[in-house]
């Protein structure tokens, strides 16, 4: 559902949502998610995957060795591309998978790379 210009994802253990980026990010070094959720903790709740590499979205690696944490408040979550192991010359289909046992909403604001 779009509400506002941003998109509100609802699962229960299931779900997909994909878009294929077919463009060269050689340029760019981070994807960036503007994201939010209805409770604390989703960021266990889905895979994304992006340029050959797909992870549990917590299991992303983050500037500085944290790790992506969802929360109520929208923030911006900068994955470091390379850093994921994701090619940029060739990214694909950016898609996130809600196979993990969660039952949530999570708002996307915006979805870029920098």
């Amino acid at each position: 559902m779009v509400t506002g210009g941003a998109l509100s994802l609802r699962y229960n253990n299931c779900g997909w949502f994909g878009s294929d980026v077919g463009v060269d990010l050689s340029t760019k070094t981070h994807l960036v998610i503007r994201v939010k959720g209805a409770a604390d903790g989703e960021q266990a709740h889905f895979n994304l995957g992006l340029g050959g590499t797909t992870k549990v979205f917590a299991d992303y690696v983050l500037d500085g060795g944290a790790h992506p944490a969802i929360t109520t408040a929208y923030q911006d979550i900068r994955i470091p591309m390379a850093a994921n192991g994701i090619s940029r010359t060739s990214p694909g289909q950016l898609a996130m998978g809600f196979w993990y046992g969660g039952n949530s909403t999570i708002t996307i604001d915006e979805i870029r790379f920098e």
